[in-house]
């Protein structure tokens, strides 16, 4: 681990979500216990967008399937929130080359893990 990090394991997801999405938050969340927050953005991203995919979003981007999943009530506003704010934090890491601080990936982390717990 990184020094200065406080956590000691990586974040996980009950064994209620389907394998690809557990897979892609624990590497995501492996990349945050190293400080790589620009990975873990990435990361935290891509298992938004296979949370869209596994609840069958429609949508040429992903922040039109996290909309049309609003839309059609699969998922509420707050998740819808959550969810964008998790895309914006990925994107800003894939395109921009931004790295968020440690609570912005921690908090994005937290909405994913509360989000996957509703769903």
């Amino acid at each position: 681990m990184a020094p200065g990090l406080a956590r000691e394991e990586s974040r996980e997801l009950s064994t209620d979500v389907p394998e690809k999405i557990r897979d892609l938050f624990t590497e995501a969340s492996r990349a945050e216990d190293v400080g790589a927050y620009r990975l873990a953005g990435a990361g935290y991203r891509a298992t938004v967008e296979e949370i869209c995919k596994d609840r069958g979003a429609q949508g040429n981007n992903l922040f039109a399937k996290i909309k049309d999943l609003g839309t059609r009530g699969v998922i509420a506003q707050d998740l819808v929130d959550a969810f964008d704010e998790a895309l914006y934090l990925g994107n800003d890491s894939l395109h921009d080359g931004l790295a968020y601080a440690p609570d912005g990936a921690a908090d994005v982390a937290e909405l994913i893990k509360e989000a996957t717990e509703l769903l």
